[in-house]
């Protein structure tokens, strides 16, 4: 019966673990692409400014 249960733990940890290192790897990608989008801004911004001087 403890063999059984303790097997059930280690199952569970190592689910949880999978779930914890998914959801880390979901943010780092929400992450980057917030950093895209504002990089893509910032540059659409500095050529805009840049356009407008040499009109």
């Amino acid at each position: 019966m403890t063999d059984t249960i303790e097997q059930d733990i280690q199952q569970t940890r190592e689910h949880l673990g999978h779930t914890v290192d998914a959801l880390a790897a979901k943010a780092d990608t929400g992450k980057r692409r917030l950093g895209m989008v504002a990089l893509v801004g910032v540059a659409a911004v500095a050529a805009l400014v840049l356009w407008r001087r040499l009109s």
